[in-house]
């Protein structure tokens, strides 16, 4: 099962999914987020539940994004 982890380049779409695709850096991973952005940190995690609401991820570019946000480059 392929997984997402700490320095994969990612396609990021702000706005909450709406704007244009940008790459960026995954600097930081939190699961299990219950209506915030902060949860358990983690160093990788299943891309199988990357895209439910409960995990953000920091990106390089200053922002962060919940995992349906972003799809691996």
């Amino acid at each position: 099962m392929k997984k997402l982890k700490i320095g994969d380049k990612v396609s990021w779409r702000g706005g909450f999914g709406f704007d244009g695709p940008q790459n960026a850096k995954v600097e930081g991973i939190d699961i299990n987020c219950q209506g915030g952005k902060h949860g358990d940190q983690v160093d990788e995690v299943d891309w199988s539940k990357v895209t439910r609401d409960n995990c953000v991820v920091s990106l390089n570019n200053g922002h962060w994004a919940y995992g349906n946000q972003i799809q691996p480059v």
